[in-house]
């Protein structure tokens, strides 16, 4: 699935208003290298635990992304 740049930056926009996590900030502090430290500081132990696990074995992440659940969570998202 391709967005369009409108279609992240309201998806970026809205994930940030249901989860209270500034995407922005995350997407900066993935860039700067920093992901690690933000995830640390902004989600449970658990829910970073997760996270790292899925972000680090591309098969996973994939298999995630593909799924339905993922599929109506973006498709919500990108609503508004």
């Amino acid at each position: 699935m391709n967005l369009s740049e409108e279609q992240m930056k309201k998806l970026m926009k809205n994930a940030s208003k249901k989860t209270g996590v500034d995407v922005n900030k995350m997407k900066n502090a993935a860039e700067s290298g920093k992901l690690d430290d933000f995830i640390g500081q902004n989600l449970s132990s658990d829910a970073s635990q997760k996270l790292k696990s899925v972000l680090t074995d591309k098969n996973a992440a994939e298999k995630l992304l593909s799924s339905p659940e993922a599929k109506e969570l973006l498709k919500n998202l990108l609503k508004g």
